[in-house]
């Protein structure tokens, strides 16, 4: 983060030009695009002046390939954040008018309750809405025959689950349900119903205390399981006939579903875990108390041996939804655009996280749709037909990588937060935007992950962008694109772009390196060296950033720009993402470089290198014989360098000192950190702040990742 804090200090060194504002996409807050109504309506971005103020809006359609989404999302006020559940409300009150099959519940938008399997579903859902219509003197009656001839309890009743599906994992604490109780026979009983107590006038004049369900188990489930989307759908393969030439008919060769292997839920699915189960229930009233558990499926399942009914089934929670989603549509920004930076304001407390991803793409729709023709033989097909095709016979559509990028590794959150104490429209905050640019199409994927008592929240995000692009196109090659050790090696880098007389060009190419780079040795423009002395390059902690001319316009189509520098390369398949942009635009966006054939010298066409494969992480540690810390300014620390590779996520490494006893002297403070170079020192001191005595010593460099990695050797101390 320091380098690319240096990266646009240097930048606008370079420019000297004043910051006149940005052109922006805005998500929510006091002047941004409403977080609900993207989902479903056209939004804008905005074109800002030097103090921030909008001064032209230009609409963003919607693709209508890609719906927006939302899963237990508070949309209060100008942020999201993970639903709150009010303990107080029962989350299984019904809207019983609303579905003949899938019975929604409104507490909970997207939860809905379904009866049994694919015909059950059908047959009782206008029974069950009974216990879920907030009326006690209304209930779900099953009625149990007894078979002629059979054992007591052998018999015919209906034997279904009711499964609640609440489309995402809310905090269930507490389960009650009743047969139906008189307003005088029952009172007591009614009165001592704990809160949420219910109004003692909507009982009715009748008890039917005696007919309270005896035998049931009901069992749940969280977001980690699976099911097809409704009981008239699951696991299965067709045959498709070769010799009829609609989509969708019975035919030879078995293809997977669209459905993969998914089936719905059991009434005594192995899969979810069984909350309460009981043989022998004597309370009419059941009032199930329990530690709030993370739930998104629920299961009642009756197992009578005599007539049973139930008034009112409720389901209470309390506390937040331990995973929010918010996914936008498709965004069109009806031409290609640049993007720059991503940023956002919000809170994170402990224990909570948010994740925040993009994809970009060319064409409306990420997804290509395949069927089999005559032959068999697979061939593409519209989104339409596809749609035409029965949903247990479609194939699964694969994803059109060609003009889609897949989803971004998650955006570091700090890395993106919004400075308050900068300009916004300086756009010195915010991280680079991850997905390729320049295209027309961008999706934003958010998850708030809660804890029960405390969650975060997502007050404004924002997309930096530039409807001018710096070139038509941009491919570049990097060469060689293996290496066989970790020292520092030389690489060229090539890039080819297309320049049409509407493009602004560019005068800096950027090169992430991820660690520093040892030295850039020469730069050309279509093969004629840049003289690095007027034209010096900036070598960052993880970066490069090279100026030369500009080149601007068709006069300076497919003229090549070529770098060669020295790194160590510490990760296989380290990409070395590039960008262009120019010194004089204000807003500093940069336009990525996508791997491609930028010369016909070169064979890679690749920007990516890859390293031995395995080996130890903890490489190329270097530490001097001896020092002297005696205070005369020379040599007075022991520096430790050292090279970590293959660490993607940050581990700790630990310094110690010990003298040839073993005892430990020093310990150097740990260093939180991921694939790169360090250099850690020590100054001759030991715990207590006292210089150690002469002689030689220990230094021991442990670096914890799934297993240790240490390496240790001997060093001396004069004076």
């Amino acid at each position: 983060m320091a380098g690319l804090m240096s990266f646009f200090v240097f930048a606008m060194l370079l420019s000297a030009v004043p910051v006149f504002g940005a052109t922006e996409y805005r998500l929510g807050g006091i002047n941004g695009n409403d977080w609900q109504a993207v989902l479903t309506e056209e939004s804008f971005f905005q074109i800002q002046d030097a103090d921030g103020q909008p001064l032209r809006q230009v609409p963003v359609g919607i693709s209508p390939f890609g719906a927006g989404a939302d899963t237990l999302v508070d949309f209060s006020g100008t942020a999201i954040q993970p639903r709150l559940i009010n303990p107080s409300v029962n989350i299984a009150r019904a809207d019983v008018d609303a579905s003949k099959t899938e019975i929604p519940l409104p507490y909970m938008p997207g939860s809905r309750v379904i009866a049994g399997g694919c015909g059950q579903a059908q047959l009782h859902a206008n029974t069950i809405k009974l216990m879920l219509d907030g009326n006690p003197a209304t209930a779900t009656f099953r009625t149990f025959v007894q078979r002629a001839g059979g054992r007591p309890g052998d018999g015919f009743t209906w034997r279904g689950a009711v499964v609640f599906d609440f489309g995402g994992a809310i905090p269930i604490n507490r389960i009650r349900f009743y047969p139906r109780l008189s307003q005088r026979e029952d009172r007591q009983l009614i009165e001592s119903l704990r809160e949420p107590a219910p109004d003692i006038e909507t009982f009715g004049q009748d008890s039917f205390l005696d007919n309270f369900l005896a035998w049931y188990e009901i069992r749940t489930g969280d977001n980690s399981v699976v099911f097809a989307p409704d009981p008239c759908s699951g696991s299965s393969t067709f045959l498709f006939d070769s010799t009829k030439r609609n989509f969708g008919a019975v035919a030879t060769s078995k293809r997977r579903t669209v459905l993969g292997d998914l089936r719905w839920v059991r009434g005594d699915d192995p899969r979810l875990t069984v909350l309460e189960s009981t043989r022998e229930n004597l309370n009419p009233v059941v009032d199930l108390r329990f530690p709030p558990r993370s739930t998104r499926w629920l299961t009642l399942h009756a197992f009578p041996l005599r007539d049973y009914e139930i008034a009112e089934f409720e389901i209470y929670g309390d506390g937040y939804a331990p995973e929010t989603t918010y996914l936008t549509p498709i965004l069109d920004f009806g031409q290609a655009v640049t993007w720059g930076k991503i940023r956002w304001a919000g809170d994170v407390p402990d224990g909570t996280r948010i994740e925040i991803r993009t994809r970009t793409g060319h064409i409306p729709d990420p997804l290509l749709y395949f069927a089999p023709n005559i032959n068999d033989n697979l061939v593409p097909i519209t989104r339409a037909e596809h749609a035409k095709i029965d949903i247990a016979a479609r194939l699964v559509p694969t994803y059109n990588a060609d003009h889609w990028s897949f989803w971004s590794s998650p955006y570091e959150f700090a890395a993106g937060q919004r400075n308050p104490n900068q300009p916004a429209s300086a756009w010195q905050d915010g991280t680079l935007l991850l997905s390729p640019g320049p295209s027309r199409y961008i999706q934003l994927a958010i998850k708030l992950f809660a804890n029960f008592n405390v969650a975060p929240r997502l007050d404004q995000l924002t997309l930096q962008l530039s409807e001018t692009l710096a070139a038509q196109a941009l491919v570049g090659e990097i060469w060689p694109i293996e290496v066989a050790s970790f020292e520092p090696t030389s690489f060229t880098y090539i890039v080819l772009p297309t320049l049409n007389d509407d493009n602004a060009g560019f005068d800096r190419l950027e090169i992430l390196t991820h660690v520093r780079a040892h030295a850039v040795r020469a730069v050309r423009i279509d093969g004629q060296p840049v003289a690095l002395d007027q034209f010096v390059p900036h070598l960052l902690d993880d970066r490069l950033i090279i100026a030369f001319p500009p080149l601007t316009g068709s006069a300076d189509n497919f003229k090549q720009v070529e770098v060669d520098f020295d790194v160590p390369v510490l990760r296989f398949g380290s990409e070395f993402s590039g960008w262009v942009f120019s010194s004089t635009d204000p807003d500093q966006i940069r336009q990525r470089i996508a791997p491609g054939n930028a010369t016909f010298r070169l064979a890679g066409d690749l920007l990516t290198v890859n390293t031995p494969v395995g080996g130890d992480l903890l490489v190329d540690v270097q530490v001097p014989e001896g020092f002297t810390p005696n205070g005369d300014g020379i040599n007075e620390t022991l520096p430790i360098t050292y090279k970590l590779r293959e660490v993607t996520a940050d581990r700790p490494v630990q310094v110690r000192i010990y003298d040839l006893a073993g005892r430990l002297v020093a310990h150097l403070p740990v260093l939180k950190t991921r694939s790169g170079v360090f250099i850690q020192e020590w100054n001759g001191r030991n715990r207590q702040d006292a210089l150690v005595q002469p002689g030689t010593y220990i230094y021991e460099l442990t670096l914890n990742s799934e297993k240790q990695h240490t390496q240790r050797g001997v060093f001396a101390v004069a004076y």
